[in-house]
């Protein structure tokens, strides 16, 4: 099977809420695994999701627009739809922020890791490398 992402995931285990009809509807979620572009979310019961949605990371911090790629019984994937800014949440406190800071640092390693691995195998090297 082809991988479709761009990016690759990152497993994680992290409370989300499912946030949608002008935030009158939550839906409680897992995100087991997560980039910079996309995730996969388990829910715990077999309920209906919107096509779109806000996805609330209250671990992190932020809220996400997300579109529904794929969905399962228990999991649904999801792709964050660009142009959108992760919005801190008031009165985090400043330990959260730090927790937050170092799980971008580790997605974006990831991500030159990733860049990294494509140049090789591309054959193109970087000019300073060389």
């Amino acid at each position: 099977m082809t991988e479709a992402r761009s990016s690759e995931r990152m497993r994680v285990f992290l409370r989300a809420q499912i946030v949608f009809n002008d935030n009158r509807s939550t839906v409680d979620c897992s995100i087991r695994n997560m980039s910079s572009t996309g995730a996969k979310l388990e829910l715990s019961q077999a309920v209906t999701v919107p096509g779109e949605f806000d996805l609330l990371i209250p671990q992190k911090g932020t809220r996400l627009r997300a579109k529904m790629r794929w969905r399962t019984t228990d999991a649904v994937g999801v792709e964050f739809i660009k142009d959108t800014q992760p919005v801190r949440q008031p009165g985090k406190d400043l330990a959260g922020r730090v927790r937050e800071l170092e799980i971008e640092n580790a997605q974006l390693r990831l991500k030159v890791l990733e860049l990294t691995a494509r140049l090789e195998q591309s054959g193109t090297a970087h000019p300073e490398a060389a």
